[in-house]
């Protein structure tokens, strides 16, 4: 049985959007000027680095949510924890782990 692709709920999506207005982010694209952004489906996790010659996938990270511009396509990335969102993703992904087991 083939494994479902993790995307982001709509519920968790909101939340980030009103994580970001709740801290006054502004919400116009920075290269083009649009109003209009999607936020992905998925999540970016950046991942500790202990040496430049020695890059791990592994991991301590920081994870991020990702808004996209719908004109140009510029991404802009915000951490979770700053937000006050990885409690809560963390919960989330369990539920997810879950389901799709």
């Amino acid at each position: 049985m083939q494994k479902e692709t993790f995307r982001l709920s709509t519920e968790f999506k909101e939340k980030i959007i009103q994580a970001l207005e709740s801290r006054n982010a502004p919400m116009s694209c920075p290269m083009c000027g649009n109003k209009q952004f999607n936020v992905a489906d998925g999540l970016i996790a950046h991942v500790w680095q202990k040496a430049s010659t020695n890059l791990s996938v592994t991991g301590s990270a920081v994870i991020c949510a990702v808004i996209i511009c719908n004109n140009c396509g510029f991404l802009s990335e915000h951490s979770l924890g700053a937000l006050g969102l990885l409690e809560e993703f963390d919960k989330y992904d369990e539920q997810e782990k879950i389901r799709t087991s």
